[in-house]
């Protein structure tokens, strides 16, 4: 039997890695060289390869899923985040597995003995509160290629990829202090991941940079949903707080439904700064300031990932961290 060609041959062909071969065939090799591309396709044209997208795993073998887990799958950011798995790794040959935890423990548990019982080939873990249980229970009896995100630094296992938080949660806070506002309240859910208290170190960066205290009276805890935002405001139109920082864009459209209730304007009353730029957040009443993460970059670069260690390009852990940009809208102005 005609052995199946695999992106490895492709790669060995033309003498690229494996993650370079997959960015040009998946059309993300602009910032690759016209001769590198053609190499590519030339290779892929002649060893005649083409991603087998229904391959399953023969007993004692893993098939071609993915495992993807994933805190919350209504969460607007986290559905957009597996949309962008998906993207990059249907036309490899992958087929991504959804698991959301959902809040509940015993989802996790379920999770494992699927890893430990499944096909998967690789994990891509994107719930912080999670990913420890799960690599101590998994990566000793299965030893999966895996990619963390948002865990840059508390996990020693596979590869990481992840926003800069601490320039985020600055760019946000100084944003409003820049317009004027001083007394800033922060809507925060309890406990904070690593990356969480990352971006808060942002926020005290900007304040300390200004001069400007950050009143512990104004930070408050919420749940990770737009009921956890709605409820916050019931606390802070009791305070003198003139902007709110919400955690993220879905919190914020809470933070709006709150502020309605109340009476209260966006932004004359109150400035809102959201976070993730979903798709949503240029569609609420008035469009929301936002940091926008790179969604479509994180899925992709996170699928890179996995295919380099499947097919053992590297051996060191790899830690990317990618950039974000504040996306100024009308639910701030200058006081």
């Amino acid at each position: 039997m005609k052995k199946k060609i695999s992106i490895t041959d492709v790669a060995k062909e033309t003498g690229l890695s494996v993650t370079t071969v997959s960015q040009i065939l998946n059309g993300k090799g602009e910032r690759f060289s016209e001769k590198s591309r053609k190499r590519v396709l030339a290779a892929k044209k002649a060893l005649g390869y083409e991603p087998d997208f229904f391959a399953r795993g023969l007993v004692g073998k893993r098939g071609n899923s993915i495992g993807v887990v994933i805190p919350d799958i209504m969460n607007p950011f986290f559905a957009s985040f597996v949309v962008s798995v998906e993207k990059a790794a249907i036309p490899q040959g992958l087929f991504p597995q959804i698991f959301s935890i959902n809040g509940f423990h015993e989802n996790v548990d379920y999770f494992i003995r699927q890893f430990l019982g499944g096909t998967q080939r690789g994990l891509i873990l994107a719930a912080p509160e999670a990913s420890q249980e799960i690599v101590q229970k998994v990566e000793d009896q299965l030893h999966l290629p895996m990619v963390f995100m948002d865990q840059a630094t508390t996990l020693t296992s596979g590869d990481s990829i992840r926003i800069d938080d601490f320039h985020a949660g600055s760019l946000v806070a100084d944003h409003l202090i820049k317009r004027g506002h001083r007394r800033i309240a922060l809507v925060l859910p309890e406990p904070l991941t690593f990356n969480l208290r990352d971006r808060l170190a942002g926020y005290q960066h900007a304040f300390d940079s200004h001069n400007v205290a950050l009143d512990p009276q104004l930070i408050f805890r919420a749940t990770f949903d737009p009921e956890g935002g709605r409820q916050a405001v019931d606390q802070i139109v009791k305070t003198d707080a003139t902007a709110i920082i919400a955690i993220n864009d879905d919190v914020a459209s809470g933070v709006y439904r709150g502020l309605y209730e109340h009476h209260k304007r966006i932004p004359e009353d109150y400035a809102v700064v959201g976070f993730d730029d979903v798709s949503q957040a240029r569609f609420m009443t008035p469009g929301l300031t936002t940091i926008a993460q790179p969604i479509d970059e994180l899925g992709q670069r996170a699928i890179d990932m996995l295919l380099a260690q499947m097919a053992g390009d590297h051996q060191d852990r790899n830690v990317i961290e990618l950039p974000v940009k504040l996306i100024e809208r009308g639910s701030t102005k200058r006081i």
